[in-house]
Protein backbone atom coordinates (compact mmCIF):
# COMPACT_ATOMS: atom_id res chain seq x y z
CA UNK A 1 0.00 0.00 0.00
CA UNK A 2 1.66 3.37 -1.21
CA UNK A 3 0.68 6.52 1.00
CA UNK A 4 -2.34 8.41 0.66
CA UNK A 5 -2.07 12.13 -0.13
CA UNK A 6 -4.46 13.98 1.80
CA UNK A 7 -4.49 17.56 0.24
CA UNK A 8 -7.28 20.06 -0.36
CA UNK A 9 -7.55 18.88 -4.13
CA UNK A 10 -7.14 14.78 -2.93
CA UNK A 11 -10.29 15.49 -0.67
CA UNK A 12 -12.48 17.23 -2.96
CA UNK A 13 -11.72 14.94 -5.71
CA UNK A 14 -12.63 12.28 -3.60
CA UNK A 15 -15.45 13.85 -2.36
CA UNK A 16 -16.90 14.26 -5.91
CA UNK A 17 -16.40 10.27 -5.68
CA UNK A 18 -18.72 9.66 -2.63
CA UNK A 19 -15.24 8.81 -1.07
CA UNK A 20 -15.26 5.09 -2.30
CA UNK A 21 -11.64 5.47 -3.80
CA UNK A 22 -9.72 5.92 -0.37
CA UNK A 23 -6.99 3.54 0.05
CA UNK A 24 -7.61 2.10 3.80
CA UNK A 25 -4.89 4.08 6.09
CA UNK A 26 -4.79 1.45 8.27
CA UNK A 27 -4.76 -2.63 8.13
CA UNK A 28 -7.87 -4.59 9.17
CA UNK A 29 -7.18 -5.87 12.76
CA UNK A 30 -8.74 -9.47 13.64
CA UNK A 31 -11.25 -9.36 16.36
CA UNK A 32 -9.80 -11.52 19.78
CA UNK A 33 -12.65 -13.98 20.87
CA UNK A 34 -12.82 -11.83 24.07
CA UNK A 35 -12.06 -8.47 25.78
CA UNK A 36 -11.91 -7.20 29.57
CA UNK A 37 -12.88 -3.75 28.85
CA UNK A 38 -14.54 -1.67 25.88
CA UNK A 39 -14.86 1.61 25.35
CA UNK A 40 -17.18 3.15 23.35
CA UNK A 41 -16.62 6.69 21.67
CA UNK A 42 -13.92 8.51 20.51
CA UNK A 43 -14.37 11.80 22.23
CA UNK A 44 -12.32 13.86 25.33
CA UNK A 45 -13.87 11.52 27.54
CA UNK A 46 -13.49 8.22 25.95
CA UNK A 47 -9.70 9.41 25.20
CA UNK A 48 -9.13 10.26 28.76
CA UNK A 49 -10.70 6.55 29.43
CA UNK A 50 -8.39 4.86 27.31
Amino acid sequence: MQGQKYSVWSLFKHGLRHHKTWEPAWRRAQLQPGYDVVIIGGGGHGLATA
